[in-house]
């Protein structure tokens, strides 16, 4: 499959034709399955906003166990979560580059 058809097929997609008419269409050219998959790229999740929440809830409730038991875990647990949500957000920067 050429460069080319992959931009148009990348084309339909953001103009909102579903993927699954492309697909069949790409079928009916005589384009084989593994063709078909080069020209859609697995969908990868953006889990910033997740990592985010998570982080702030488990910051507050952390907080609140230090002062009521002196325990330091869900502390420890919302630091990861910000730490994962930096991370994410900078390997998006650099994607975006």
């Amino acid at each position: 499959m050429t460069k080319e058809k992959i931009a148009a097929i990348q084309k339909q997609l953001r103009s909102g034709l579903p993927e699954g008419e492309i697909k069949e269409e790409l079928r009916k050219e005589g384009y084989t399955e593994e063709e078909i998959k080069q020209a859609f790229p697995p969908h990868k999740a953006d889990m910033r906003s997740w990592y985010f929440i998570s982080g702030i809830i488990l910051t507050i409730a952390g907080a609140w166990r230090f002062f009521v038991d002196e325990s330091l875990l869900l502390l420890f647990f919302g630091i990861i979560m910000f730490t994962l949500y930096y991370a994410e957000y900078r390997r998006q920067q650099q994607k975006n580059e």
